[in-house]
């Protein structure tokens, strides 16, 4: 059976509040479709840029740090990301249950766990923005979790840094935090439960949730 494809849609220079709604709409249930365990729409604004968010990148230095051109220092910094989403109003905000909880809490189960909870972030994130892309909406912008190396790429080197042919150049895409972005103040806001994990320190049982975030910006 032959998949029905999408119907492209005349670029309006400025789209109804009216059309923008529906179509928010419409990328939240798509996002659900997806996988995602829950989605919402919501003002743009509610993304706060902090430096510190990307600090935390760099102090205790991840190991993914310059090692991937989706992570710090090669993505935006806050400063032209506070800029470049004061011109968004609409967003597409959604979020994955991870199960077992091990996946990010255990130490040596982490590093191969997380990789497909974060892939999947990463699938959404890269779909609902070519929904939205080919619904008129060409500025529509998907920030996933964690980085593409591990998620995507299994931890290979990125290739490219290595030859500046990326293996994913439509589904890669940088993280919510490495451009600034403050997740647990954002997911705190729309209501939903996070708590910090600091591998081999925290006990499972005290984590009632893990969750891993992904947003798109629409227009």
């Amino acid at each position: 059976m032959t998949a029905e494809k999408l119907k492209a849609r005349k670029v309006a220079r400025r789209p109804s509040q009216r059309q923008l709604r529906s179509d928010a709409e419409k990328y939240r249930k798509r996002a659900l479709e997806l996988g995602a365990a829950d989605a919402k729409v919501i003002p743009a604004s509610y993304a706060v840029v902090d430096e510190r968010v990307r600090l935390k990148c760099a102090v205790p230095r991840c190991h993914l740090y310059g090692e991937c051109v989706n992570c710090p220092p090669y993505t935006p910094p806050p400063s032209q990301m506070r800029r470049i989403l004061k011109k968004y109003k609409y967003a597409v905000l959604f979020k994955t249950h991870v199960s077992p909880i091990t996946d990010f809490v255990d130490d040596e189960k982490w590093h191969i766990g997380h990789m497909a909870h974060q892939r999947k972030i990463h699938d959404i994130a890269s779909a609902i923005e070519g929904l939205a892309f080919n619904d008129s909406h060409y500025l529509a912008a998907g920030f996933a979790a964690g980085g593409c190396k591990t998620a995507l790429c299994s931890g290979q080197v990125c290739q490219f840094l290595d030859s500046g042919r990326c293996r994913f150049p439509l589904k890669a895409r940088p993280s919510m935090e490495g451009v600034g972005i403050d997740v647990f103040d954002l997911v705190t806001k729309v209501g939903w439960d996070v708590y910090p994990i600091a591998v081999r320190e925290v006990d499972p049982e005290s984590v009632g949730c893990a969750i891993s975030v992904g947003i798109v910006f629409i227009h």
